[in-house]
C-alpha cells in the first residue's frame, strides 16, 4: 500500500513497486504481518516530516515480522529462511511495512522464538520497545514503586502495565469504561475509570505519599495536572504523540522546579533486536500476554486507520501481507 501525497486514509492506494535489494549489514524481510501503530496515522498526514524524508510513492509502516529473504555482505546474525520481527529501517528514511518486502539493519531484526506466532510478533516493535524504554531504559522503574500508566488499555499501555507488573512495581492504570475489566484482567491493582472517577482523588487515595512513576501515554490534554499526582523525587514520563504534548519546555522547568525528573520518551530502535527477543521470550513464559490483536488484510489498511485515528483503539492492529 503507497500514498503519493499526505492525507487522510483515502490516500492510499495499492500499488506495486521494486522490491529493494539488501546493502551491507542489511536484511530483507518477506512480511507476513505488518503491524499498525498510532505514529502511522501521524505519518500518513504528514506529521512526521520534521523526523525523515517523504519520498513519493511511500510506503508506511514500521512493524513487520515474517522470513528473512535474502542478507546484505556481512550479516551474520540471521540467514535466509529465519522467521524474524523487526520495525525496520522505516524510521531512518526507508520504505515501510506495509509491502510484501521490507528492508532492515541487521541490528533491528530480532528472531522469532518457538511458540510466538509472526501474527503476534509483528504487533511487539513499535509499542514494546516504547514502553520497555519509558518504563527502565528512561524511567528507571523500580521493584515495589507505586507505578500508574495513564491510558493502559491501548497497545503501548497494555505493555507498559505488564513490564511494570512483571519488574515488582505496584500498578494503577487509566481507561474508558469498557476497559476496565481488560486491566483488571492484566493484573492491574488499581484500574482507574477516567470517565466515572477523579484521577487525582483516585491516585490519592492509592498513593497518598505521590506516585514514584507516571507514564502519559494519552496525551497532556487528557491529563492536565499530571505533576500533581508524583511525589518529590518521582519520574514522570511522556510519550510524544506530535499532536498533544503541550509546551514541553515549560513542562520540564515546571517539573525541575518540584523536584520531579520529567522524561519525553520517543522510542529508539537502534540496536533493538537484543531487547525484542528479550520481550518475545516474557510473551513465550506467559508472564507478559499480548494484547487483542485485530487482523486486517492489506487493501484494508484504511479502515483500519480510521478506527486508529478514533483514539479509542483497545490493544493493536496488524495486516495480514501473506501470511503464516
Amino acid at each position: 500500500m503507497i500514498i503519493r501525497q499526505t492525507g487522510g486514509p483515502e490516500v492510499f492506494e495499492y500499488a506495486e513497486i521494486a522490491t529493494p535489494d539488501p546493502g551491507p549489514g542489511e536484511v530483507l524481510v518477506q512480511v507476513a504481518y505488518a503491524g499498525i501503530n498510532p505514529a502511522d496515522w501521524k505519518n500518513r498526514q504528514g506529521y512526521l516530516e520534521q523526523y525523515r524524508p517523504y519520498i513519493f510513492p511511500y510506503v508506511i509502516g514500521f512493524d513487520a515480522a515474517g522470513v528473512v529473504a535474502a542478507v546484505g555482505e556481512g550479516v551474520t546474525r540471521v540467514s535466509e529462511g529465519d522467521r524474524v520481527f523487526t520495525p525496520t529501517n522505516h524510521g531512518q528514511g526507508g520504505q515501510g511495512s506495509y509491502a510484501q518486502y521490507a528492508i532492515a539493519s541487521e541490528d533491528r531484526v530480532a528472531l522469532v522464538p518457538e511458540g510466538l506466532a509472526l501474527r503476534d510478533a509483528a504487533a511487539l516493535p513499535v509499542a514494546a520497545l516504547t514502553a520497555w524504554q519509558g518504563l527502565f531504559d528512561r524511567g528507571g522503574l523500580q521493584a515495589g514503586q507505586l507505578a500508574m500508566i495513564h491510558g493502559g488499555s491501548g497497545g503501548l499501555g497494555s505493555f507498559a502495565v505488564q513490564f511494570a507488573r512483571a519488574a515488582g512495581a505496584r500498578v494503577a492504570a487509566t481507561c474508558s469504561t469498557a476497559n476496565v475489566d481488560y486491566l483488571k484482567d492484566l493484573g492491574v491493582e488499581r484500574v482507574i475509570d477516567y470517565r466515572s472517577e477523579d484521577i487525582g482523588q483516585a491516585i490519592a487515595e492509592w498513593a497518598p505519599q505521590g506516585l514514584d512513576y507516571l507514564m502519559d501515554a494519552v496525551g497532556v490534554s487528557t491529563l492536565p495536572r499530571g505533576l500533581d499526582l508524583l511525589r518529590h523525587g518521582g519520574t514522570f514520563v511522556s510519550i510524544p504523540t506530535l499532536v498533544d504534548d503541550g509546551d514541553i519546555p515549560a513542562a520540564a522547568a515546571e517539573a525541575a522546579a518540584r523536584g520531579v525528573n520529567r522524561v519525553f520518551s520517543t522510542m529508539d530502535d537502534s540496536h533493538c533486536a537484543e531487547t525484542l527477543e528479550r520481550i518475545a521470550q516474557l510473551v513465550v513464559s506467559g508472564e507478559v500476554r499480548m494484547p487483542p490483536i485485530r487482523e486486517y488484510a492489506l487493501k484494508d489498511v484504511a479502515a483500519a486507520h480510521e478506527i486508529l485515528q478514533s483514539g479509542h483503539n483497545r490493544g493493536k492492529m496488524v495486516l495480514k501481507v501473506s501470511g503464516d
